[in-house]
């Protein structure tokens, strides 16, 4: 079982700083799947405070559906589903983490562990994937590379 920190400011210091770990790695994901020009950049303002959150946050659900919208052929296949699903995991990712701060300060213990494990849940799984990727496991999945 999660244990929940007692303390906001423990609270918000553990998304931020969990943030900002999984922050690299999904850029080194993005990065190795090579997105096209056409998509707006990927966040790398490194996460420092709640404010960078959730920027990063508006600039994932972006990057999303830029992707899932545009008529670029760029990308097509594998490497343009795990961009969509990267994207909108770690946008998802960022939201529970804000919802994690915010309970931390005003919400049952019930309600901070429930938001504490949702998001550490999250951040293990996006992690997991985006380690998939770079490790180049996602490559050898499609039996090919990009």
């Amino acid at each position: 079982m999660t244990t929940t920190l007692t303390d906001a400011t423990d609270a918000t210091r553990h998304v931020l700083d969990t943030a900002a770990e999984a922050a690299t790695a999904i850029a080194a994901a993005i990065q190795h799947i090579g997105p096209c020009q056409h998509l707006p950049a990927w966040p790398t303002k490194p996460i420092t405070m709640p404010a960078d959150v959730l920027a990063h946050q508006q600039a994932a659900q972006n990057f999303h559906t830029r992707l899932t919208t545009s008529s670029c052929t760029c990308l097509h296949g594998l490497p343009e589903q795990l961009l969509a699903d990267l994207s909108q995991r770690w946008a998802a990712t960022l939201q529970a983490g804000a919802w994690y701060g915010q309970s931390a300060r005003r919400s049952s213990t019930e309600v901070r562990d429930h938001s504490r494990k949702q998001f550490d849940t999250s951040t293990t799984a996006l992690l997991a994937i985006a380690e998939w990727i770079t490790s180049g496991a996602a490559a050898l999945t499609a039996r090919g590379s990009w």
